[in-house]
C-alpha cells in the first residue's frame, strides 16, 4: 500500500503524460464541444472526457512547470504550452481507453479497496482534515478526488494483470548499474557506524574495556543499548553523511575510519560508544540492486502496457476536439 500511496500522491502533484501515435481520430478544429449538454473535449467510443476535467489537468501540470521556471509568456513557452495540452489529452484518451478495457476483462476496485487507499492516504497526510485540506488546495471536492484515486487504482490493478509476466534478469539488473554508475554516486561521502548507547560514562567504560579486550562489538550492543531502534541489530545505524546526526556523536565517528572504535562519546542522548564499519562515495552493486530491479520492472511493464493500449486504442472510435 506505501508504493500505491506514493503512485497517487505523485498523480495528483504532477500529471503524467505519454506522447503517442493517434489511430481512427476525427479532428476539429474548434477546442470542445457541446454534446448532451456537456461540453466536452474528446470522445472514446461512447464515453466523454469533460472539457473541465482537461483544463484542470493541463493547469496543474501548467503550475507545476511554471514553479520550475518555465515561461509561457513567449512564443517558444507557448508553443511548449500547445504541446502539453495534446499530450494530457492523449494522456487522458489512454486512460479513458484502459478503463473500458478494464471493464470488459473485468477488472474492478471493491468499495473495501478504496477506503484502504483513502485511509493511506489521509495517513499520509496527517488526517482526514489534512487530506481535505490538500484536495482543496488541488481545486477538488472529495468525491471527485475519491473518483480519481479510484479510476488509477483499477488502472494499476489492470497494467499489474497484464504484465504480471515481467520479469527482470540479473545480467539485466548488472548491465544498467555498470552502464549508469553515475547515477549512484552520492552528493556527500557517508560512513557506516554501530553504536551502544548507556546512561552512564562509568557503565560505557566498562564496556568500552571489553571491546578492547577483544569481545564482540555487535554482542554487546544486542546486550546492553538502550537505543530500541538499533539493540536487536547489534546497534547498526546504516549509512549516513554529515548533518544527520547529533554534532557530538557526528564529530567522533567522522574523525574514525573503518574497523576503529571511539572512545565515550556524551550526547544529548547519553553515552555512546561507536564503531565505523563502512565508508562509501556511491551505492555499489548490491545497494543499487533492488532499486534498479524495480525500476527496470516498471519500465518494461509501462512499456508493455502502452503497447496494449495502441492494439486497443486501433478498435476504438476517437474524436477530439482540440
Amino acid at each position: 500500500m506505501k508504493n500505491t500511496v506514493k503512485t497517487l500522491v505523485i498523480l495528483f502533484m504532477c500529471a503524467a503524460f505519454f506522447i503517442s501515435g493517434c489511430q481512427n481520430v476525427e479532428k476539429v478544429e474548434k477546442q470542445g464541444k457541446v454534446i448532451d449538454g456537456k461540453e466536452v473535449i474528446a470522445k472514446v467510443n461512447d464515453e466523454y472526457i469533460l472539457k473541465s476535467d482537461y483544463d484542470y489537468q493541463v493547469a496543474q501540470v501548467k503550475s507545476a512547470l511554471e514553479a520550475n521556471g518555465q515561461d509561457f509568456s513567449k512564443d517558444e513557452g507557448k508553443k511548449i504550452l500547445e504541446e502539453i495540452k495534446k499530450q494530457v489529452l492523449d494522456a487522458m484518451i489512454n486512460d479513458k481507453i484502459a478503463l473500458q478495457q478494464a471493464e470488459k476483462e473485468g477488472v474492478s476496485l471493491s468499495d473495501e479497496e478504496l477506503r484502504d487507499a483513502m485511509n493511506s492516504l489521509e495517513e499520509y497526510h496527517g488526517g482526514k482534515d489534512a487530506l481535505d485540506k490538500y484536495i482543496s488546495q488541488q481545486g477538488l471536492d472529495r468525491e471527485s478526488f475519491e473518483k480519481s484515486v479510484k479510476e488509477q487504482l483499477i488502472i494499476n490493478k489492470f497494467k499489474e494483470k497484464i504484465t504480471a509476466d515481467i520479469k527482470v534478469t540479473d545480467e539485466e539488473i548488472k548491465k544498467f548499474y555498470d552502464e549508469n554508475k553515475a547515477m549512484f554516486e552520492l552528493p556527500a561521502p557517508e560512513i557506516r557506524a554501530s553504536h551502544i548507547l548507556v546512561d552512564t560514562q562509568e557503565e560505557a567504560e566498562k564496556i568500552l574495556a571489553q571491546i578492547k579486550a577483544g569481545a564482540d562489538f555487535a554482542e554487546l550492543a544486542k546486550k546492553y543499548s538502550k537505543d530500541p531502534a538499533t539493540k536487536d541489530i547489534g546497534g547498526d545505524l546504516g549509512y549516513f553523511s554529515k548533518g544527520k546526526m547529533d554534532a557530538e556523536f557526528e564529530k567522533a565517528a567522522f574523525a574514525l575510519k573503518t574497523g576503529q572504535v571511539s572512545d565515550v562519546v556524551k550526547t544529548s542522548f547519553g553515552y555512546h560508544i561507536i564503531k565505523v564499519t563502512g565508508e562509501r562515495n556511491s551505492l555499489s552493486f548490491e545497494d543499487a540492486k533492488s532499486y534498479i530491479k524495480s525500476h527496470l520492472e516498471d519500465s518494461k511493464r509501462e512499456e508493455e502496457f502502452n503497447k496494449h493500449i495502441e492494439e486497443w486504442k486501433k478498435q476504438a472510435k476517437i474524436e477530439k476536439y482540440l
